[in-house]
């Protein structure tokens, strides 16, 4: 049976820190990327395998 996950974009950007310099530190599922523009969030999120609510 398979997990289907689903989050809002609202939470996602919660997840979304913004660095001191520049861009942002994202953490999803344990793994922490470092971006420039939160609109790469929906993005992670997709190859994380959630559903990505608008």
């Amino acid at each position: 049976m398979e997990t289907i996950k689903t989050a809002s974009f609202e939470y996602l950007m919660d997840l979304a820190k913004k660095n001191p310099e520049e861009g942002y530190t994202f953490v999803l599922d344990g793994t922490s990327y470092q971006i420039e523009d939160v609109l790469e969030i929906s993005k992670i999120a997709t190859d994380h395998g959630y559903i990505v609510i608008y």
